[in-house]
């Protein structure tokens, strides 16, 4: 994945940047997570999987929680 960079992950959040611009989808699909299950936050801004990310900026992907 030489255009996703780890940043940090700490318990079940992880940080990356990308290197290219492209969509969120795009990132999820290439680290083999499924977009229904996770949260995505572009340098602190909740998107969506059809957003697109832009050289260098963080993400910051969470699993969703559900719960009653």
């Amino acid at each position: 994945m030489q255009n996703i960079e780890k940043i940090e992950e700490v318990s079940s959040m992880t940080t990356y940047r990308v290197k290219n611009p492209q969509k969120v989808y795009d990132v999820l699909t290439k680290l083999n997570l499924e977009s229904r299950y996770f949260v995505v936050l572009i340098n602190g801004k909740k998107v969506e999987p059809s957003d697109f990310v832009e050289k260098d900026d963080e993400i910051l992907i969470l699993p969703r929680i559900a719960g009653g």
